[in-house]
């Protein structure tokens, strides 16, 4: 106990190095985190822009093929041999033959060419070059049925009246185009039909100069059908870059496989579908080790920081712990100072229920040995009785050096008379035991006053005063002894005188 307050802080040291490491780990969390975020929303973002990108070029194609297929059934829906072989309301077998089975059928592959009259029979039904019956055709163009009431009311809203008939208006001209432009009189959509998805163009047969006499305003719908190969899916397949192209419903709900609407139709139940290009996992099996490695390095970076940022908070700990003890303790002794004594005397007053007793003590002669021998003599013999009073306590109490040749002793739990003389007596003599330096013979004395807690006072003050009062009448009556302070000491002014060295009976005998 004698030298309390002088053990180091090493639960707080070993907190702060396990902050500074967690700090450390949190960092390097957050970073990588930081990282892989900022990947994975690149990576998102890329997917995302080529799915855009991708469904944009789906579109366009199909779009491209539908216009092929308009241009290909205008060159017999727009003519006029066409027109002209419908003034008798039939085509002839050549026509049939020459250009609807050996053109239209060879060259375009149309599965179906229906002509038909609105609200009556159909005139002539085509069917995988075979002419069959018109009734054939009904399912067909009940499937069609919005197709073909659009391209009659498309037909009707394009004629303008003049003198002699009807002419079809043309939409306004381009420049830019490369080809006349035709009276936006066609009507595409996208249907299922015999089990393929396919394109479907419903136009007006009307003579190539657009002019409609009055008895034949009432028009005749082409209805051709162009199935979507598996061919032209593979060529598509090609020029996009993408893989498994086709259709599927739009109520499918596969997430590795894209779908959009083309062809513009409402009434179509399915959508093209593939399997879109991901870059993300290209950039991630190239970032990744470059991650990996960026974090790696972050790691050892943020190591050494780490450690040398502890090094820096255990060196300012050592100076913070080093200035406490010099601040509490005295720097010749090791014994704590007047600051820590006194911080020490507070402890025990703070707690309130344990007795205790102070000893001031005052080496006598000590300034002659200063001034015979100088002051390393004199540090040596403060040295000397420091470590002989600590052995006497053997750590049942607390020693301090005040200052110059003052010394304090705090003893907790010990209040019989006897004892504390006993243990007053024995430092006195501690102190009178000559002390070798140089090859001389060092001789001191002392004296010592005792006070109790709550005897003699119950403040850190009033038990110091006591107790230096006490150690003044010691010196007074002849120095080397301990005086116990009188419990009116303060007011009476009567103590309790013993020697040291003799035990003789100073002032009229012990006071009980």
């Amino acid at each position: 106990m004698a030298n309390a307050g002088a053990e180091g802080p090493v639960g707080r040291r070993s907190s702060v190095k396990i902050m500074i490491g967690l700090a450390a780990m949190v960092i390097v969390a957050l970073f990588a985190s930081a990282n892989f975020m900022v990947l994975d929303y690149s990576i998102r973002q890329a997917n995302e822009f080529v799915a855009t990108s991708e469904k944009t070029l789906v579109k366009n194609e199909f779009r491209q093929q539908i216009e092929q297929v308009v241009l290909y059934q205008s060159g017999m829906s727009v003519w006029d041999r066409s027109f002209d072989e419908l003034a008798d309301g039939s085509f002839s077998d050549e026509f049939i033959r020459r250009e609807l089975r050996d053109w239209l059928w060879s060259d375009f592959g149309f599965s179906w060419m229906v002509f038909t009259k609105p609200g009556e029979e159909t005139v002539l039904a085509v069917h995988n070059r075979h002419v069959v019956r018109p009734q054939d055709a009904d399912q067909l163009l009940y499937w069609v049925s919005d197709l073909t009431k659009r391209a009659e009311g498309a037909y009707y809203a394009a004629l303008r009246r003049t003198r002699d008939g009807w002419l079809l208006a043309k939409s306004s001209e381009s420049s830019g185009m490369l080809s006349p432009t035709l009276a936006q009189i066609n009507v595409t959509g996208m249907r299922m039909i015999d089990g393929t998805m396919s394109i479907i163009v419903v136009q007006s047969v009307v003579p190539k100069r657009l002019f409609i006499p009055d008895e034949r305003k009432k028009p005749v719908l082409l209805v051709t059908v162009k199935p979507i190969t598996a061919k032209m899916l593979a060529n598509s397949e090609q020029r996009l870059g993408i893989r498994e192209l086709g259709f599927s419903p739009i109520t499918t709900e596969d997430r590795d496989l894209l779908l959009t609407g083309v062809g513009g139709d409402a009434f179509n139940p399915m959508a093209a579908s593939w399997r879109p290009n991901r870059p993300g996992s290209f950039v991630w099996s190239m970032a990744i080790p470059q991650i990996t490695a960026l974090v790696a390095i972050f790691v050892v970076v943020m190591g050494f920081v780490a450690l040398k940022f502890a090094s820096l908070v255990r060196a300012l700990e050592r100076s913070e712990s080093q200035n406490a003890y010099l601040a509490r303790h005295d720097a010749l002794t090791g014994l704590l100072n007047r600051s820590g004594f006194d911080g020490a005397m507070k402890d025990l007053l703070d707690k309130g229920a344990q007795p205790f007793a102070v000893f001031a003590i005052d080496l006598d002669q000590f300034k002659a040995v200063n001034d015979r021998y100088g002051h390393a003599a004199g540090d040596a013999v403060l040295r000397a009785i420091a470590n002989r009073f600590l052995v006497r306590l053997n750590n049942k109490g607390i020693v301090a050096r005040l200052g110059g040749d003052e010394f304090a002793v705090l003893l907790p739990g010990i209040t019989d008379r006897q004892a504390l003389f006993d243990l007053g007596n024995g430092l006195v003599r501690d102190a009178q035991i000559p002390i070798p330096f140089d090859g001389q013979l060092l001789g001191v004395g002392s004296s010592a006053g005792i006070a109790v807690y709550p005897d003699h006072g119950r403040t850190v003050h009033d038990l110091m005063v006591v107790a230096d009062t006490a150690l003044y009448t010691a010196k007074n009556g002849g120095r080397n002894r301990a005086v116990f302070a009188a419990p009116d000491q303060d007011n009476a002014g009567r103590e309790i005188e013993f020697s040291c060295a003799r035990h003789l009976s100073v002032g009229g005998g012990l006071a009980s």
